[in-house]
């Protein structure tokens, strides 16, 4: 696990130093202490030579901790690689390729050679042969040309930029065109090493901000920067002088077979889940540092660490993590507690006092772009606790989204049913009505069935977009100053446009499963992840988001999902290994109690930096709407917390820049 970056000139004019180079590496640090490594092609030679390639790593050292595995790493072609990730089949990949080419000699005993060895036998399509999490920049000398490729999922991110021959500044976002030259491109891990390059172009990207406040993160492969994107989850892109080629090499939600190459098989849904998730959590156990888990007492991480002490082949017990907090609307810490005493795991339990004015600025830093998810905050918090103990810790993200956990999957099957008890007229009256029923806690029963009926009178796609939004289409035309809103169409809503899509061939609830693989879990969930987890230079590996694991998931009925209530294939594949409370309580989320404080501790904070007149509030919102935001949400009227918190984060970035 580690930090990537590296700028690769096809033109003198954006000349390639190893000052430039430095600061990239200095701007990843955190993400791999335990090493660096430049790589510079021209640095001993009298005059420059084209193109110029600079590379750059920072090393988490999990696996083969000997210096001969350090990076930018060659082979005997003259390709380098640097990589980010973990490659889970390394071994059955290296004894596969060795079988094949008996002359090759390997030199490490990781990831790293095995990845340069399967791109010099596949090509392009060595992504196809990979089990893991990874972003992964390639130099192919003989090609002349840059590769790069981001897992399927979307756990590792690729920032990247170029500029085209006659520019001065990087422009556009994805897709590059075959064909459109490239002066220079360079790439990196985390956006803030990019910013450091001459000729970004830092112009803000409105559609950026349209998107961020309809979601509260950032769609791939938008960015808050007109110059610099991201690649999406399965992206292969190629470039060299003469142009860029993107492809897509895995979509989540296909209902084609795929290869096991767990050596899994059984027809029983049940018997298959109970199977995958003990192979892939054994699977993803292989590390030179001890492993850990973030337990927080629910069924997802309860399961991943059930299987861990099922598998556990280290020498001594599992160690376990969690976070507790005083209000006890948001503290889960006696669940895990109980399943930690079951498991006899070596239990770790902190409780955070938090200071939240000057953790939410840490937070936003680690991001480098807005990110409202408030979740972000105790993730930052377990992260870093966890840290100071272990190295490497496996979580349980993705559960919700695979096994249908959610509660507004449930929303959207008893809305199904609801709306077909009578006609659609009814609702158009009984859904206004439903805003005046009392209670705006986003805890209290009231305020979850009011979000449940007041979407009731939309169609489907809008129904189930309206769930999964910061701020409505009304809301927004509110905030938005003219010269802002009059720029775009805001009626575009990429939910609801994939979501009707879905529905061709899914039922609603798996419609809404899908949608939210695509988007949700990639650019909100595992992106806070990586973040969290990687500002503390501590791995996050997350067992359910094995590609293969997610196809079989993903082809499984709405009915098989939940015949028994939310994640029944969980439910019933771990019934035995488990306390019986695990799967009878009510779900919590990963929260802290955020929206109170904006009432007291942080109310401050958040009148002084979103009001103030040199704000970027005060550049793109109207003040006036932001004020009655706030007051409503202090008087109890309305709870505006995630959008409020939404604001706030794109406040602290802009702070940042």
């Amino acid at each position: 696990m580690c930090g990537i970056a590296g700028i690769i000139s096809f033109d003198d004019l954006f000349h390639v130093t190893a000052v430039q180079l430095s600061l990239l590496s200095d701007k990843i640090q955190h993400r791999g202490p335990d090493g660096k490594g430049v790589y510079l092609n021209h640095q001993k030679q009298a005059t420059a030579v084209l193109p110029q390639v600079g590379l750059v790593h920072r090393r988490l050292a999990i696996l083969d901790l000997d210096d001969r595995a350090a990076q930018p790493m060659k082979d005997s072609l003259g390709n380098y690689i640097v990589f980010n990730g973990e490659i889970y089949n390394f071994k059955e990949l290296k004894n596969e390729l060795a079988q094949l080419d008996s002359s090759i000699h390997w030199t490490t005993t990781g990831d790293t050679e095995v990845i340069l060895h399967a791109y010099a036998r596949w090509g392009k399509d060595f992504v196809d042969h990979l089990t893991g999490m990874f972003a992964i920049a390639l130099w192919d000398e003989k090609n002349q040309q840059l590769v790069l490729a981001r897992d399927r999922m979307g756990q590792k991110p690729i920032y990247v930029a170029y500029v085209s021959p006659g520019d001065t500044t990087s422009r556009g976002q994805m897709p590059l065109h075959p064909k459109e030259q490239i002066a220079a491109v360079a790439f990196a891990s985390d956006i803030s090493a990019l910013l450091t390059i001459p000729w970004i172009n830092r112009e803000i990207e409105v559609d950026a901000l349209v998107e961020y406040l309809h979601w509260g993160y950032l769609p791939s492969p938008l960015t808050m920067y007109q110059g610099i994107w991201r690649l999406k989850p399965a992206e292969l892109v190629t470039i060299s002088r003469f142009g860029g080629l993107s492809t897509t090499y895995f979509d989540p939600n296909a209902q084609d077979a795929v290869g096991n190459s767990l050596g899994v098989g059984n027809n029983d849904p049940v018997a298959q889940t109970r199977k995958q998730i003990l192979a892939v959590v054994e699977q993803q156990m292989v590390s030179d540092v001890p492993v850990g888990s973030f337990l927080s007492g629910g069924i997802d991480s309860s399961i991943i660490t059930a299987a861990m002490v099922a598998g556990n082949k280290q020498e001594h017990r599992i160690q376990t993590f969690s976070i507790g907090f005083d209000d006890p609307r948001y503290d889960e810490s006696a669940y895990a507690a109980r399943v930690a005493k079951h498991l006899d795991t070596d239990h770790h339990e902190f409780h955070v006092h938090a200071d939240a004015a000057s953790d939410l600025q840490q937070v936003a830093k680690a991001f480098g772009e807005p990110f409202g998810d408030s979740s972000a905050l105790p993730t930052f918090y377990l992260s870093r606790e966890t840290r100071a103990f272990v190295k490497v810790a496996l979580s349980g993200d993705g559960g919700d989204e695979l096994f249908a956990g959610y509660d507004r999957y449930r929303a959207m099957a008893i809305g199904k049913v609801l709306r077909t008890l009578s006609t659609p007229l009814p609702w158009k009256i009984l859904s206004p009505l439903a805003k005046l029923i009392p209670g705006n806690h986003p805890k209290g029963t009231l305020a979850r069935l009011k979000r449940l009926l007041v979407p009731m009178g939309l169609p489907p796609a809008r129904r189930y977009s309206s769930y999964v939004r910061l701020f409505d289409d009304a809301l927004l035309r509110q905030l938005l100053l003219p010269e802002v809103r009059d720029y775009f169409w805001l009626e575009f809503d990429r939910i609801s446009t994939h979501y009707e899509a879905a529905l061709a061939n899914l039922d609603q609830v798996e419609a809404a499963m899908s949608v939210d693989r695509l988007f949700y879990l990639p650019d909100d969930l595992l992106t806070k992840v990586d973040r969290c987890s990687m500002q503390f230079a501590l791995e996050v590996r997350s067992p359910l988001m094995d590609h293969q694991l997610v196809r079989f998931a993903s082809q499984q009925s709405s009915p098989v999902h939940r015949s028994n209530g939310p994640k029944t294939l969980l439910r019933k594949a771990f019934a035995n290994d488990l306390p019986v409370e695990v799967f009878n309580r009510p779900k919590m989320g990963f929260a802290v109690p955020i929206g109170d404080w904006f009432k007291d501790s942080l109310n401050g904070m958040v009148r002084d930096m979103l009001l103030a007149s040199d704000s970027f509030s005060a550049a793109h919102f109207n003040l006036e709407t932001i004020q009655s935001m706030i007051s409503d949400h202090e008087n109890n009227l309305a709870d505006h917390t995630q959008r409020l918190y939404a604001l706030l984060m794109l406040e602290l970035w802009y702070k940042n820049q």
